[in-house]
């Protein structure tokens, strides 16, 4: 696959630092990027994108919109 860059992301939501939107390179261009949700202590995710992003900020935008949406429905 070649170069495999990594982007992780572990911001604002200060209590939930135990998961982490992380965003690689999975498949050949124009569209190689997918985000994956990774859980404290796990090194599987616990979910990932169905689609591939063209950018790692695309990918990494629609992942902490997909966490945000986790958490809030798994706090209901």
């Amino acid at each position: 696959m070649g170069f495999a860059a990594v982007l992780s992301y572990q911001g604002a939501m200060i209590e939930h630092a135990d998961f982490s939107v992380v965003v690689k390179n999975r498949a050949r261009p124009p569209k190689p990027w997918r985000w994956e949700i990774y859980r404290a202590g796990r090194t599987s995710p616990i979910d990932h994108s169905e689609v591939y992003f063209e950018s790692m900020t695309e990918a990494n935008r629609a992942g902490k919109a997909a966490l945000k949406q986790m958490l809030s429905e798994y706090q209901n």
